[in-house]
């Protein structure tokens, strides 16, 4: 998710909508934090992270003409929030992150 922060570096939309820097900043925040987080609270973070990119990804929506917000550029903050979605099931439900390969699993 961290790699973001260069996949939107679109100068036109960050120059003209400031508010979208804003909340990629803070979803890229919550990202990081998710890592950070003690297992107690890990499913939070997890919450916060995916609600982030949920904003983010509603602003660029609502505003992809006046920002001017290319197609790739929203798909990838959409491509980020299913992401932190799944991430966030799969924490909150006591699974890991991301399933094993099944040959890890079999093994």
């Amino acid at each position: 998710m961290i790699a973001l922060a260069g996949a939107c570096s679109q100068a036109g939309a960050q120059a003209q909508c400031p508010e979208l820097t804003r909340l990629r900043n803070e979803a890229v925040e919550a990202s990081k934090s998710m890592k950070r987080a003690l297992m107690s609270s890990r499913c939070d973070a997890y919450v916060r992270a995916s609600l982030a990119w949920a904003a983010a990804v509603d602003y660029a929506r609502n505003h992809q003409d006046v920002c001017d917000i290319s197609n790739r550029l929203l798909s990838d903050l959409e491509k980020y929030h299913l992401d932190s979605v799944t991430a966030r099931n799969n924490v909150c439900a006591g699974r890991p992150v991301r399933p094993f390969p099944a040959d890890v699993v079999l093994q």
